[in-house]
């Protein structure tokens, strides 16, 4: 009987804070000699002024070792709205509480980006309720101490999107050609080999 273990992680887009209208292409990762595996996408806005267009996430993969041979297997394409705060002094790694400058515009359920000034510093935090104009508790604890950094409010976390059978190499792509603003993206791949 076979039992089964995830590999680990591996970046197919890491944590990016991209110009407005980039257009971010990932490296193609091999899986064809995995089981299966899920890739993670998150979002985040680094302006406080809705756009008109948002940016369209391709999840792609590919049913040859190498070439130009990709396809769609899932799309996110964001919302428009945005709005922002800021950290107001130190808020400490394992903590919960942000202490914001204000909170208007920002409700429980929310996805917050909060755009540290060390890109690998930045997280996303979903808010589990909010103190009018004092703060906002998250629902899991920051893994980064926060210090007076940008919040901004309208950030995407999706729901983990399987790879294809049959997919023997997948990519990332980020196409933001069409949003005027800064945004931030990372995009994560988990696999599973079998084991004997």
């Amino acid at each position: 009987m076979a039992t089964y273990q995830k590999t680990g992680n591996q970046t197919l887009i890491t944590l990016t804070r991209a110009a407005a209208n980039s257009v971010i292409v990932g490296t193609a990762v091999d899986v064809g000699t995995k089981i299966g595996g899920v890739i993670n996408v998150r979002f985040g806005r680094r302006s406080a002024t809705a756009w008109t267009a948002g940016v369209n996430i391709r999840l792609e993969s590919s049913n040859r070792a190498s070439g130009n041979h990709w396809h769609p297997f899932a799309v996110f394409t964001t919302a428009y709205a945005a709005c922002q705060s800021q950290v107001l002094g130190t808020c400490a790694a394992n903590q919960n509480v942000l202490a914001m400058a204000s909170t208007t515009g920002i409700t429980a359920g929310d996805v917050l980006f909060i755009d540290n000034a060390t890109a690998a510093s930045c997280e996303w935090g979903r808010v589990q309720s909010i103190v009018p104009n004092t703060s906002a508790t998250l629902e899991d604890a920051l893994m980064n101490a926060q210090t007076g950094n940008t919040i901004y409010d309208s950030a995407e976390i999706y729901a983990p999107v399987a790879i294809p059978e049959g997919a023997l190499r997948v990519r990332a792509v980020v196409d933001g050609s069409l949003f005027g603003q800064a945004f931030a993206v990372e995009i994560i791949l988990s696999t599973i080999d079998g084991i004997q």
